[in-house]
């Protein structure tokens, strides 16, 4: 019964702009910028504030591409760049209708880069790499009931999807209903969400991999991607966060621990690696690092000087806590010292635990029944032993004669009866093997005296 404390903690950071190498696990999907594009009816949209939000990644980032074109008889639509390199967005409705980020803003080709536009009510923002690039005050509001624009959720072409086709590749795409803060955008865009945050209503990470033809919205909305031109062979890859997954175990043991790793160690380690192939979202390796500290475990050895036991671990800030075997291991009241002298018939054992917290249970110690009542059969009777595997026997200390033996069960059902002669040399011997497992009353009687006693079968 050892004590074991176990945690995973995750670790690990990512910049919002990288090009660091890929493990080939699958979070992202890239379009042609021929007639690639993904598609949602997304037919849930009057949003007073909203927030559109992803990481992208293209080895051109060519002009006159649209990103995001989301549209229910209004329309906003969120990127691309424009020939002097300033990133858009707007919407049908606002005065101004668009927002730009300024000339020269194009990021680096071939790198991951994390983009988003916010509106609060009041105000246009465009974010890129988390950082506020521009903002305009912004009067108007959506306008409704336009049906030009009623073609849902489209990613990567304009909203008659017919035109302005992106060569890019996508990543952890969300869309809120709510606007968004630059710290929360900064201090979030690298998080794995649950899907289930306030304002969040549509939200894909990218994890269905090779093969399939749709992309999950994980905010349990039913806003699904359908892939639209695409080969669901090819147009799977590594994202930006198809990197190994970094973890710590951290682990206190009492004395050696065997690791998933198959190893055991019986020392202090912080060195161990393991790595579960696929484990992660997306099939993305988990990488998990091995902190095990090892405690020294309890000493249970017992001196037993029956009734009286004593327990041998005499270590600095150890506690102790005897226990009665046959009564479900519940603790005795009060019985928290080192030593512990039993009642008659009983069986005990004492839970030892550390000053560093390693804890275990000694084995149990058996205290025969004894009865010293000279009143009783004119002498003790010892039953033992006790607990038992069916098979005792019942003994006196000076009393010779006859005695009548019953055993019964906690209904009252007699189970065996004999007459048997005693003395202090000869014993009379029980054998309830054929009975199952429990509790039973065993009467002892001469023609003067009767003394049940209480025997465990187990």
């Amino acid at each position: 019964m050892k004590q074991l404390l176990f945690s995973i903690l995750a670790a690990g950071t990512l910049l919002f702009s990288t090009n660091q190498a890929q493990a080939q696990c699958i979070t992202a999907i890239e379009l042609d910028g021929v007639n690639d594009y993904l598609h949602s009816p997304f037919a849930n949209y009057d949003f007073t504030n909203f927030t559109i939000e992803m990481f992208i990644n293209s080895p051109d980032f060519s002009p006159n591409e649209v990103y995001v074109n989301w549209n229910q008889d209004s329309r906003v639509i969120f990127g691309g760049w424009a020939v002097d390199g300033s990133f858009n967005g707007g919407a049908i409705g606002f005065s101004p209708q668009e927002i730009n980020s300024g000339a020269g803003t194009t990021p680096q080709t071939n790198n991951w880069h994390h983009v988003a536009y916010v509106y609060d009510g009041s105000t246009q923002k465009i974010y890129i790499g988390g950082l506020e690039v521009a903002s305009v005050p912004t009067g108007g509001a959506l306008s409704q009931g336009n049906a030009i624009y009623n073609s849902g959720l489209t990613i990567g072409a304009s909203y008659t999807q017919g035109q302005q086709f992106t060569n890019t590749q996508f990543e952890d795409v969300r869309i809120w209903n709510v606007a968004r803060t630059g710290t929360e955008i900064a201090n979030n865009a690298i998080a794995t969400l649950t899907g289930s945050e306030t304002g969040l209503v549509a939200y894909y990470r990218f994890e269905d991999g090779v093969g399939s033809t749709t992309v999950t919205d994980l905010t349990g909305n039913g806003n699904t991607l359908t892939l639209n031109n695409m080969d669901p062979a090819t147009d799977w890859i590594p994202g930006v966060f198809s990197q190994p997954v970094q973890a710590t175990d951290v682990v206190f043991n009492c004395g050696a621990y065997t690791w998933v790793d198959g190893n055991t160690y019986a020392v202090d380690n912080n060195t161990a690696q393991y790595t579960f192939v696929g484990g992660a979202a997306g099939g993305c390796d988990s990488i998990v690092t091995l902190d095990l500290t090892v405690g020294t475990p309890a000493d249970i050895s017992v001196t037993d000087n029956s009734p009286t036991f004593m327990s041998n671990d005499v270590s600095a800030g150890v506690t102790y806590q005897w226990i009665d075997c046959l009564n479900g291991n519940a603790p005795i009241p009060g019985e928290t010292n080192q030593s512990f002298t039993g009642s008659q018939g009983g069986s005990y054992a004492v839970i030892v635990t550390a000053a560093n917290g390693c804890r275990d249970t000694s084995a149990c110690f058996d205290v025969p029944i004894l009865s010293l009542d000279e009143s009783s059969l004119e002498s003790g009777l010892i039953l033992a032993p006790n607990p038992t595997n069916g098979v005792f026997s019942i003994s006196t200390l000076t009393y010779t004669g006859e005695l009548n033996i019953q055993v019964m069960d906690l209904t009252g059902k007699l189970i065996y009866t004999s007459t048997e002669n005693v003395t202090p040399s000869a014993s009379a011997n029980i054998d309830l093997k054929d009975a199952a497992n429990g509790v039973y009353i065993v009467r002892v009687s001469d023609i003067k005296e009767s003394r049940s006693i209480r025997v465990v079968k187990k």
